[in-house]
């Protein structure tokens, strides 16, 4: 396995859609949207997210194992600050460093353009909030009922890193 990871272009827009419904599909606690939201969306819809948002793929030769992505807010006294948002990793991905390397090209991208990087994430996500500590994040905070899947709901840790 040869791992590369990149950010995501228009050219990468059906791979992108594959993976992110597979998320949705499979991890919907993982992401504030849900299948029902993003499904149906037409094709121009994800080539302007990649545009819109910062996207990251994590690749395997050609093949694509993983996405994260961070939007900067838009007003602006809070411009310093982004949203790591959409992580994901295929199965067969996780528990190999490959999700470190993903998060490594979207903090360094990150580092460029703002000061702080803003998660959330479920309480109950344990794995991934040990990725994000080993990455630098510390929660600063919880959100009870932050999400809210079905008639299920979902507390989350807020977690912030530090870029400067």
């Amino acid at each position: 396995m040869t791992l590369s990871a990149r950010r995501l272009l228009a050219a990468d827009a059906e791979a992108y859609r594959a993976i992110r419904i597979e998320g949705l599909t499979h991890a919907p606690a993982a992401f504030g949207s849900s299948l029902a939201e993003e499904g149906e969306q037409p094709d121009g819809w994800w080539t302007d997210r990649l545009q819109r948002n910062h996207m990251f793929g994590l690749f395997d030769g050609e093949t694509l194992l993983g996405v994260a992505g961070f939007y900067i807010e838009g007003m602006e006294k809070v411009r310093h600050r982004a949203h790591l948002i959409g992580v994901y990793l295929r199965p067969a991905a996780r528990g190999k460093g490959a999700g470190q390397l993903l998060l490594q090209a979207v903090i360094e991208e990150a580092r460029r353009q703002v000061k702080q990087l803003h998660l959330a994430v479920t309480t109950d996500n344990e794995p991934a909030r040990r990725l994000y500590e080993r990455m630098g994040f510390v929660v600063y905070g919880e959100d009870p009922r932050g999400l809210r899947v079905g008639e299920k709901f979902y507390d989350d840790y807020l977690m912030v890193l530090r870029l400067d």
